[in-house]
């Protein structure tokens, strides 16, 4: 599939990884880094993928909120924007900011919320991406009753199994 709802922790990990980047902050393994960064730079060169993010850009708000002008993640997503390889998809947010899901995800982190609803509401026509978030473990059964696919960036590390 090559539509994506990016995570922000793939932004943060893959930036991580880059050796000119400023953002060094993260608990990830090298070679761990190294396998997100290397998604990014195949999602950033695939003219065909595009980036998801909802109608209002509370995910980009978030990816703002993160980084900074010269993290990779940043950049990958300004050039997905620039080059109009993305597109929106309308949610509904609650009064307090947290996106909008059916029950099945009640236990689903409310900064997470937003990634999901973005995924629902585009009808099984893009997927997740995560690097870091177990939480979406918790939830997998209900994601595939829904029709929705997270990508688990570097899993094994992730569900702490020996690669």
């Amino acid at each position: 599939m090559p539509d994506h709802v990016i995570d922000t922790n793939v932004l943060l990990v893959a930036s991580a990884a880059h050796p000119y980047s400023p953002f060094d902050d993260t608990h990830v393994p090298a070679s761990e880094r190294q396998t997100v960064l290397n998604w990014l730079v195949a999602f950033r060169n695939d003219s065909n993928r595009t980036l998801v993010l909802d109608g209002v850009f509370r995910i980009y708000d978030e990816y703002r909120h993160k980084m900074t002008e010269q993290d990779l993640g940043l950049l990958v997503i300004h050039d997905k924007m620039a080059g109009s390889r993305f597109r929106q998809v309308d949610i509904e947010y609650e009064a307090d900011g947290t996106a909008v899901v059916p029950e099945d995800f009640a236990d689903l982190d409310r900064s997470d919320r937003k990634f999901l609803a973005t995924a629902l509401a585009d009808h099984s026509h893009s997927t997740i991406v995560n690097a870091t978030d177990s939480d979406w473990f918790a939830i997998e059964d209900a994601c595939a009753q829904h029709g929705v696919v997270v990508e688990q960036l570097i899993e094994e590390w992730l569900r702490g199994e020996e690669p």
